[in-house]
């Protein structure tokens, strides 16, 4: 009986986790994010106003989702296909909603890494200061439960900023990069060609 160490490993060599993880490139090298539609509009969320317009949150999430799959240190276009014509207007209404949106995403996550900057500094000063107090008292006190006591909270101030510092801004960062890698994307919208209807059976309908 095969043990479940080797059958693990038969199974990372098998080609469905080639196929899943297989890419589509564009010719300028960028992986596409493929984004289906029925029409332009629902790219909108349906509560939006024309001078002010959200993207439909369930598509967010696709691109999201999407993106979250591609290596952080590859070019994305971000491709857009609807089943019925789409005016000039309305590509250039989706693609001013889309880099409007990850503009703003990138606003939040920025001040975000202030925020952490601030406090992991000011945390890290503040656990420092109060270890000094505690070296300080033990030098001329012997108070074993203020001792203690300063000591936990002293580390515990070094520690939350250590990790605002390190961990928390990485995760920021890697965050900002994927933001700034949708923004400076090229975003293209058009209908679906006879070739993308036959695969995705689109065809089918239109047919009847």
């Amino acid at each position: 009986m095969e043990s479940r160490r080797k059958i693990l490993k038969k199974l990372k060599k098998s080609t469905a986790i080639k196929e899943a993880t297989e890419l589509d490139y564009n010719k300028d090298g960028s992986v596409q994010i493929n984004v289906g539609l029925k029409e332009a509009d629902d790219f909108f969320s349906p509560h939006a106003y024309k001078t002010y317009e959200f993207i439909n949150p369930d598509v967010e999430h696709y691109i999201k989702r999407y993106e979250e799959t591609i290596p952080i240190n590859e070019d994305v276009s971000v491709d857009i296909y609807t089943e019925t014509p789409t005016t000039n207007e309305e590509k250039v209404r989706i693609r001013k909603a889309l880099k409007r949106h990850y503009a703003e995403c990138i606003v939040r996550e920025e001040n975000k890494y202030k925020r952490e900057l601030n406090k992991g500094v000011w945390f890290c000063v503040l656990g420092v200061v109060i270890l000094l107090i505690e070296a300080i008292i033990i030098a001329f006190y012997d108070n074993f439960f203020l001792d203690t006591l300063l000591a936990v909270i002293g580390w515990l101030f070094l520690w939350d900023g250590l990790e605002s510092l390190v961990y928390d801004r990485s995760d920021i960062k890697i965050r900002l990069i994927r933001l700034y890698r949708i923004l400076n994307a090229k975003v293209h919208v058009r209908q679906y060609s006879k070739k993308i209807k036959r695969e995705y059976g689109l065809n089918e309908e239109t047919e009847e």
